[in-house]
């Protein structure tokens, strides 16, 4: 309630008068609802698949009065920092920041509404969301916060409702004064931001190709056919494209061998039939990289950097 008077002070043949008073003019300051929704990077949060990824955001209590907000977020398909949207993000969730201000800890964040903000008053909110496995490097996924002003937990925490009357100057009347956002419109007690999550990853491609070595009638290639016997050397290839973000660790390669070839196991020395990057890898599973068991081959490379390749080489002969 705001109170106010005016007084006046006179005098009559220059003698002063008890100072006049006017009544009280009273009214009641309106409630008047206003927020903000900013997203904090200004750039996009690096994610690897198979992650969660959380972007932080801060909500601002732009009214007079302390208010309560609901939180909710969704896939957009513009991107706020320019570049292009090509997937969506799943299990998105929205949670206010409570423990260390500006780290996202799951088992502390995890209150999904505001029940309180004072006026002025601003706190961190993030969304949340799973990253799909075998999403490649530089792919983008947009989100949008919303956030909708309502009554605080402690008045019920309703929906705000904009008084329709004329002005009452004895009532608190609730009046929309926000602005619009990305997604929301003006005057409606919510606003909403954008930001953008950006896969960071290895690019991995494999390529096996095959190369005919001799065959038992016609001798070594260029005579040499596929017949029973022919000795065939298979080449795979596993590449980390140069433009990839990150490493590739602990790879796994497997060529599971169809039944009509078998493994030669003494290509490179006796009991060597692998080779990795021109080093001859046993074929019993040891200490070394390359294995054989069940005519199935196997190789493990701890890490590929961006840029590298793995180049594996073996023999087969055709049943």
């Amino acid at each position: 309630m705001i109170s106010n008077t005016a007084t006046v002070d006179y005098s009559v043949n220059a003698v002063a008068q008890p100072t006049v008073t006017s009544t009280a003019v009273d009214f009641v300051v309106d409630r008047l609802v206003d927020l903000t929704v900013t997203s904090v990077p200004v750039t996009y949060v690096a994610m690897t698949p198979n992650t969660d990824g959380a972007f932080l955001f801060t909500l601002t209590n732009t009214s007079n009065a302390d208010l309560g907000f609901n939180l909710s977020a969704a896939n957009n398909a513009t991107d706020p920092f320019g570049g292009v949207d090509n997937f969506d993000p799943s299990a998105l969730t929205t949670v206010v920041d409570a423990g260390v201000i500006g780290t996202y800890e799951p088992l502390v964040d995890t209150a999904t509404t505001v029940d309180v903000l004072a006026e002025d008053g601003s706190v961190g909110i993030w969304v949340v969301a799973t990253i799909p496995g075998g999403q490649g490097n530089g792919d983008i996924a947009a989100v949008t916060l919303t956030a909708t002003a309502r009554e605080t937990t402690a008045n019920g925490g309703a929906a705000l409702v904009e008084e329709p009357n004329p002005e009452d100057p004895a009532t608190m009347e609730t009046v929309f004064g926000d602005g619009a956002g990305d997604t929301d419109a003006a005057n409606a007690a919510d606003f909403s931001d954008s930001g953008a999550y950006q896969v960071e990853s290895a690019d991995v491609t494999i390529a096996k190709t095959e190369t005919l070595i001799s065959d038992p009638v016609n001798g070594a290639a260029p005579n040499a056919r596929h017949i029973p016997g022919a000795i065939v050397e298979y080449e795979i290839t596993v590449t980390n494209d140069a433009g990839s973000a990150l490493s590739a660790t602990t790879l796994t390669i497997s060529d599971v061998l169809p039944g009509d070839v078998l493994f030669e196991p003494d290509t490179y020395a006796v009991g060597f039939g692998i080779d990795l990057d021109g080093v001859a890898q046993s074929n019993a599973l040891d200490l070394d990289q390359g294995s054989e068991a069940g005519g199935t081959v196997t190789v493990t490379v701890p890490s590929l950097a961006p840029g590298a390749s793995a180049v594996i080489t073996f023999r087969v002969s055709v049943d």
